[in-house]
C-alpha cells in the first residue's frame, strides 16, 4: 500500500512528530508513506528541516511553500504528484490539508481514496467555549469543516475525545475511530548528553505553546502559595506564543517574577522535563496532549487539569494528578503536597512509566495505524 500524507505546517508540533514516528515504522507492514509538505513561504526555512528529518529517516518528502488561499493550484500539484508516482490514496492531517485533499477529488481526479486524521478542532473554539465544549458554533470554519468531512472517504481522530467532539458537534453520523499517540524516548541520550538541566531546586516545569489554552495564567496564579513553602522553587516555562507579554505582566502583578524562568523554545525539552521534579500542565482542553506521556517516559511526576483528553490519558492518583479545571489553589496544593513527598513522586513516575511501556509507545501506535489502514484495504486497493 502506498500513501500519500498532505500536511499544511508551519514547523514541528504534536502532528509533524506523529508522522516522523509513525511513517518509518510502517514500513514493516508493506505500508509506504510519503510527505508533501505545504507551508507559507516565511517558514519555509523551517520546514525545509522537518523535511530533512523526514528525509533522514527513509520517508521521500516534497516541499510546497505557498498561501493557503492557493488551494486550486497546490491541488494540481499534488495530483501530478500522485499521478506521477503511481500512487491512489492521500492520507490528509490538519484543516487546510484536509481542504486540499478534497479539491484533488472535487476539481482533478474523482478516483482517488481520501483518508485523514483528525488533530484537533479550531483553538478559538476551546478557548472561547472551555466550559462547553460541545456546544455548536454555527460558523464559516464549522461549515466548511462539515463539507470537507463528508467527502472524505475514512477519518480517523487522535483521541476519543476529539471522536466525542466531532460527534456532539454533529459533524460526523458517527462517532470515528481513534488511535492514541505512541512514542520512544531514549533516556540514555539524555543523560549522556552531559548537559546540567537541573538549574534549581526545587524545580517545575510547562511545556507548550503560550496560549490561553494551555492554561499558564493559572499555575502563575498557583505561584505565590507555593513559594510560601517553597521560597528557592523556579517555574521554568517552556514555549513561545502570543500570551508571553501578558504572563510577563501578570508575574510582575503577582510578583513572583525571580521565580519564573521563560525558557523559550529549546531543541532538547526533554533534558529538562526529566530533570524537573514536577511537570505542571493545566491545559484547559487538549485533542491529545503529547507531553503528558513524555512526561511518563521521562519519569517526571504531572499536574494537570481534569478536563478532556488529558483524563483520556491520566489516571487520577495513579499515572498523575488531576486537579478540578481553572483551580488555581488546588493546583498549588498539590504541587506542594508532591514536592513534600518524594516516594509519591515516585509511585506515581513508576505507574506512567509502565504505561508508556506497556501502551504509549511507538510499535502499539503503527500497529494500530496499520490495522486500521487493512481495514480500509478493499476500498483503497
Amino acid at each position: 500500500m502506498k500513501i500519500l500524507h498532505l500536511i499544511y505546517t508551519h514547523g514541528i508540533a504534536g502532528a509533524e512528530k506523529y508522522l516522523l514516528d509513525l511513517l518509518p515504522g510502517l514500513k514493516e507492514y508493506g505500508i509506504h508513506g510519503e510527505v508533501m509538505c505545504v507551508c507559507p513561504p516565511v517558514h519555509k526555512n523551517k520546514v525545509q528541516l522537518y523535511c530533512n528529518r523526514l528525509n533522514e529517516k527513509g520517508i521521500t518528502t516534497e516541499l510546497i511553500p505557498t498561501s493557503r488561499t492557493n488551494i486550486l493550484n497546490v491541488a494540481k500539484k499534488v495530483n501530478r504528484y500522485c499521478i506521477a508516482n503511481n500512487i491512489k490514496i492521500i492520507h490528509s492531517h490538519l484543516f487546510n490539508s484536509d481542504a486540499i485533499a478534497v479539491a484533488v477529488k472535487i476539481f482533478f481526479n474523482k478516483k482517488i481514496q481520501l483518508l485523514s486524521t483528525k488533530h484537533g478542532y479550531k483553538e478559538s473554539y476551546f478557548i472561547k467555549n472551555t466550559d462547553s465544549i460541545g456546544k455548536i458554533e454555527y460558523n464559516l470554519y464549522y461549515f466548511i469543516t462539515k463539507f470537507v468531512i463528508s467527502k472524505i472517504d475514512h477519518n480517523v481522530t487522535i483521541s476519543k475525545a476529539i471522536a466525542d467532539l466531532y460527534y456532539n458537534l454533529k459533524l460526523t453520523p458517527k462517532k470515528m475511530a481513534f488511535i492514541h499517540h505512541g512514542i520512544s524516548v531514549d533516556k540514555k541520550i539524555i543523560k549522556e548528553e552531559g548537559v546540567k538541566y537541573r538549574k534549581f531546586s526545587p524545580q517545575i516545569i510547562i511545556v507548550g505553546r503560550l496560549t490561553k489554552i494551555k492554561g499558564h495564567a493559572y499555575l502563575f496564579d498557583a505561584m505565590p502559595k507555593i513559594i510560601e513553602q517553597f521560597p528557592t522553587v523556579q517555574l521554568l516555562v517552556m514555549g513561545e506564543g502570543i500570551e508571553h507579554d501578558a504572563l510577563n505582566i501578570r508575574a510582575e502583578k503577582l510578583g513572583i517574577q525571580k521565580n519564573i524562568s521563560f525558557m523559550g523554545f529549546q531543541d532538547n525539552p526533554y533534558a529538562f522535563i526529566e530533570q524537573s521534579d514536577i511537570i505542571a500542565l493545566p491545559s484547559l482542553y487538549e485533542p491529545f496532549g503529547l507531553v503528558y506521556i513524555e512526561s511518563f517516559a521521562l519519569k517526571t511526576p504531572v499536574v494537570a487539569f481534569d478536563v478532556q483528553a488529558c483524563n483520556e490519558i491520566i489516571v487520577h492518583n495513579e499515572t498523575g494528578i488531576l486537579v478540578k479545571a481553572k483551580d488555581s489553589k488546588g493546583l498549588a496544593t498539590s504541587i506542594i503536597s508532591l514536592l513534600q513527598n518524594p516516594t509519591e513522586r515516585n509511585r506515581l513516575t513508576e505507574n506512567g512509566y509502565r504505561k508508556y511501556v506497556s501502551y504509549y509507545n511507538t510499535a502499539r501506535m503503527i500497529k494500530d495505524t496499520a490495522d486500521w489502514y487493512n481495514q480500509l484495504q478493499i476500498a483503497v486497493k
